[in-house]
């Protein structure tokens, strides 16, 4: 058993007053949805950038700022932490948009 996406009406070769009748469901399901994720790499990789630097400079203000509040130990052991967990984040996320949807496709269930 092979799970499908369905199309709206309008989309596909099937039944009801379609205006677009190509056989390419890719280029149809990028037309429904805008850009396709396999295509913003670089959006991805520049927020994972933005989104450490924002946790390096809220450490860096605790540890400077505060210094009674978040001894430097502290703020390093943080940002260590904080940038290992955003890691995994931006590594889930690129191993995401590596995927195509013909891999999720679930057969045989």
């Amino acid at each position: 058993m092979v799970n499908t996406m369905t199309m709206p009406k309008g989309y596909g070769g099937g039944g009801g007053g379609g205006g677009r009748t190509t056989t390419g469901g890719g280029d149809e399901i990028e037309h429904m949805i805008g850009r396709r994720v396999e295509n913003m790499r670089g959006v991805f990789i520049i927020g994972f950038i933005l989104c450490w630097a924002a946790t390096a400079g809220g450490v860096y203000v605790g540890v400077t700022v505060y210094p009674w509040a978040y001894p430097l130990p502290s703020g390093l052991y943080a940002l260590s932490v904080l940038t290992v967990i955003e890691a995994l984040g931006f590594f889930w996320i690129m191993k995401i948009s590596r995927e195509r949807l013909g891999l999720l496709h679930f057969e045989n269930k």
